[in-house]
């Protein structure tokens, strides 16, 4: 699954055997990093389902064939908290069962014996609040549907970690797979998809269809899926024979060339970087609105939120392209192989942000790739000081399982070589085909294909947490230059002096340089550069590219930092030489910094030198302001937006050029910016900004809120209604923000808020919550929320949702 602001991190579970009414049962315990236990093995499901969308209601009948694997087994727990089960039947005839809080057990009288097999069906219904979500079916629709942000009636599921279990009785541990066929029957006017091949289509009672789609490998329950909804689309066949199928709404083709673009590319660039072909028949994507994440990798068919789902002029914001790379790599590392548990998690997503990022340097290049490993790196080195917890804890959280993983397993082939690396993930995976794998298990391939004992890196980098703190200092002598090196991060109980090899480099005034790869494993350590011919020294490097996660002290002059920034062949390096800078006088460092940024190509160092110009009266300075804001990279742009701190002089129409941007985010920025420091010609700005909607509404909302402030809130009733349920959670969740900035409220803005508040999407929930509990402060806004609670008839979950806005 793909983090982006939010994401889950699968927790396994152990079930301990207890006995309760003289049966042996299996009861839900807390524990991710544990196994969960098990007595049967699940072989097959066939599930037939049914829904009545308008009434969340779920029709199902699930046919399991299974054996099992203890000497007797007289029962089986089943999990499927709220469902309500009509009859199961064992080998075709009615057995005893009893239903609980967690689920089912079903009693075999007399007990089964290993492995003999059996089929189990259950016949059932429910009306589940997790796991399958229906979306928009008791809203009015709206008649633009070539709109993305328009409300649409759709079906869809999540089922990580545990929550298929919710519409479908299962056993939904992570260590047990099964071959699925999923029997759909729907509105034949929809588009029904689901995990693998679709096999057949046929035509059933009452204008509807049913959809047969099969798989033909096992998979984890947790990755069974089906979408549903008003879909057409295009279909990509990569040269290794794979058609991906990649689905858009009608009337939305732009949107779709643009979200999916590389697809084929990518299909054929994960094979030949694995060295495993696409271990599954077909391969699709599906947008859907209102996703609880990011996007989530199910077997063969990945659902995203419709938020990347955006043409052109939202690139880099809003692209999905690494994300499609994140959710891909899934396929192999997540679907084909799968964490035993909650501890091993990060061999699924650390390898699928590894891989993205990978794709990422294939697509754009070196420097943006080394970008992105440096915000992996101060993500992780975050991550790591708020806590003592390692990436194969289950415990550890988003950052350490993406970002820092992903970082680890670069310094990993960093260490080995490209080539031992290759060779090892392609032996991991293939030696374990659609089944599941540890860290211990990956740590050991190393063993098992090179020779190779990986436990030292292991032990420091996946078992225990932190990260080298060092400390440099570099001294030349008349024949040699010595570097001195100190650890001087905390030791502690999980966290210990590091081990890593370590590149050093001195640059000497001639252009050449002298470099050493040194293991520092000491508190201290001191490196010696001959120099014979007693060339002067230009500056040094540690760790250049910084390809080991680490902080890093190292002092250097400005003389020294001028020289690294002109010269240090990796744009990291130079781009920390810019940072270094900051403290440095303007009338010091102003001419070197503009030669820079002519020189330069990578946004980071660009708009670093514009954010240090920024506010430097100087004309040079301005020059340069004014040729930024026509760069051609969008973040170069914006960096003037951001950084300013007033309107530059005479810039005033380079600044409202942006207003015309081909970036969403630049458009509104430069709006709001032109609003405060150019109020006087703000309904010019406001005339050639009308009519422009932007990702999400972005801009109408600026837009929106900039009238409501200079005309007495003469707009309010639009920004209110994309905070209702007409809208997907990014425009309303925007348009709420807005409407409380602008402390503004009415009945019809508490009844969108409380339809937020009870929605499962808890990106929307919580701002309307927040929302909500600050509009109690003011008394007659609180009268309005009272009223409108008390006016209405509320269940049990949505009370519990509703929490203490009703107190």
């Amino acid at each position: 699954m793909h983090k982006w602001m939010t994401t889950l991190c699968c927790m396994g579970i152990l079930f301990v055997a207890q006995a309760q009414d003289d049966v042996n049962q299996c009861y839900r315990k807390d524990a991710g990093g544990l196994i969960r236990e098990h007595n049967v093995d699940f072989r097959t499901l066939d599930l037939y389902v049914a829904f009545k969308p308008e009434d969340g209601l779920v029709e199902g009948r699930a046919f399991y064939t299974f054996a099992p694997i203890q000497p007797q087994v007289d029962s089986v727990f089943l999990d499927g908290p709220g469902i309500r089960v009509d009859n199961i039947e064992l080998d075709a005839n009615n057995t005893r069962f009893k239903i609980d809080s967690a689920g089912i057990t079903v009693f075999f009288d007399p007990p089964l014996q290993r492995n003999a097999e059996h089929t189990l069906q259950i016949f059932y219904a429910a009306n589940p609040k997790r796991g399958i979500y229906f979306n928009g079916w008791n809203v009015a629709q709206t008649d633009n549907p070539n709109d993305p942000t328009i409300k649409r009636k759709q079906i869809w599921t999540q089922g990580q970690g545990i929550d298929n279990r919710h519409w479908i009785p299962s056993y939904d541990g992570l260590n047990d797979k099964v071959i699925t066929n999923l029997h759909i029957t729907f509105d034949s006017s929809y588009q029904v998809i689901s995990n693998g091949r679709l096999m057949t289509k046929e035509v059933s009672k009452n204008g509807t269809y049913t959809w047969h789609y099969s798989m033909s490998h096992p998979h984890a329950m947790y990755l069974i899926m089906l979408a549903i909804g008003k879909y057409g689309h295009l279909d990509y066949k990569s040269k290794n024979g794979i058609t991906t199928t990649q689905y858009y709404y009608p009337g939305t083709e732009a949107y779709a060339e643009n979200t999916y673009r590389y697809t084929a590319e990518l299909m054929d660039w994960m094979a030949s970087s694995t060295g495993v072909k696409y271990p599954w028949e077909t391969y699709a994507n599906v947008p859907v609105q209102e996703f609880l994440y990011g996007a989530m990798e199910n077997t063969t068919a990945t659902i995203f939120s419709d938020f990347f789902y955006q043409l052109p002029a939202s690139n880099p914001d809003k692209q999905y392209i690494e994300i499609n790379a994140h959710e891909l790599t899934h396929q192999w590392f997540g679907d084909y192989i799968t964490a035993w548990s909650g501890s091993s998690h990060w061999l699924q997503e650390s390898f699928a942000t590894y891989y993205a990022k990978h794709f990422a340097q294939h697509i754009y290049g070196d420097d943006y790739y080394n970008w992105k490993r440096r915000e992996e790196m101060l993500t992780a080195i975050q991550a790591d000081i708020s806590n003592d917890i390692n990436v194969a804890n289950s415990s550890a959280g988003s950052p350490l399982v993406y970002q820092k993983g992903s970082f680890v397993i670069d310094m990993l082939r960093y260490v080995v070589g490209d080539e031992s690396f290759n060779i090892a993930i392609t032996d991991f995976l293939q030696s374990h085909p659609y089944t599941n794998v540890s860290s211990q298990d990956f740590e050991m391939q190393f063993m098992k294909s090179l020779g190779m004992n990986m436990h030292w890196f292991f032990d420091e980098w996946i078992y225990r947490d932190g990260f080298p703190v060092y400390a440099v200092k570099w001294n030349a002598l008349q024949t040699r230059t010595d570097v001195t090196v100190q650890q001087a991060q905390a030791q502690t109980a999980t966290s210990k002096l590091f081990t890593m090899p370590i590149h050093i480099q001195v640059h000497y005034l001639d252009g050449s340089y002298d470099e050493q790869r040194i293991t520092i494993a000491d508190s201290s350590t001191v490196i010696s550069f001959a120099n014979p011919d007693k060339k002067p020294v230009a500056f040094v490097l540690f760790n250049p590219n910084t390809m080991v996660l680490s902080t890093l002290d190292f002092p250097k002059p400005y003389g020294e930092l001028k020289l690294q920034a002109f010269n240090a062949p990796n744009m990291l390096d130079r781009y920390d030489a810019v940072v270094a800078m900051r403290d440095s006088p303007i009338d010091v460092k102003r001419a070197d910094l503009i030669t820079l940024f002519n020189r330069e190509q990578f946004h980071a160092i660009k708009s670093e030198i514009v954010a240090q110009l920024s506010g430097d009266a100087d004309k040079s300075s301005i020059q340069l302001l004014k040729s930024a804001v026509y760069d051609k990279d969008p973040l170069v742009r914006r960096s003037v937006l951001v950084n300013m701190k007033e309107l530059p002089g005479k810039m005033e129409k380079d600044i409202a050029s942006l207003l015309h941007d081909d970036n969403y985010v630049n458009i509104e920025i430069a709006l709001r910016r032109l609003y405060e420091f150019d109020p006087k010609h703000i309904e010019t700005y406001l005339q050639e900004t009308n009519g422009v909607y932007g990702a999400t509404n972005n801009v109408r909302i600026a837009w929106l809120e900039i009238m409501c402030r200079e005309h007495d809130n003469a707009v309010i009733s639009q920004l209110i209604a994309m905070s209702s349920s007409q809208y997907e959670f990014r425009t309303r969740v925007a348009a709420m923000n807005t409407i409380a900035g602008l402390n503004y409220c009415n009945e019809q803005l508490v009844s969108h808020l409380f339809d937020a508040l009870i929605s499962p999407n808890h990106r929307l929930s919580n701002p309307a919550r927040t929302i909500l509990l600050n509009y109690k402060k003011n008394p007659d806004y609180a009268v309005m929320i009272k009223s409108y609670y008390e006016g209405h008839m509320w269940s049990d979950w949505e009370n519990r949702r509703i929490g203490t806005v009703k107190d």
